[in-house]
């Protein structure tokens, strides 16, 4: 196995990890219905890079709006 076979190899692990880490962030929100939850999960996995940053940026957005709400609940 030559270096660059190792480093491919390692690429597409670290890609399916964060695909996986997506999948779980999208199924244990709150903020969205069964159906939504699915559809994003297929966008996950049929577009891997795109689709799972995608979701994952629209993840962190509505986390950062949920906790900037829940701030202002607070004060």
């Amino acid at each position: 196995m030559t270096p660059f076979d190792f480093l491919i190899g390692a690429a597409l692990a670290a890609l399916f990890a964060f695909q996986v880490y997506v999948t779980v962030r999208v199924f244990r929100s709150r903020l969205y219905e069964p159906k939504q939850k699915v559809w994003q999960a297929q966008l996950v996995w049929l577009l891997p890079i795109i689709g799972a940053g995608l979701v994952f940026t629209i993840l962190q957005e509505e986390d950062k709006a949920h906790r900037d709400a829940s701030s202002h609940l607070r004060s």
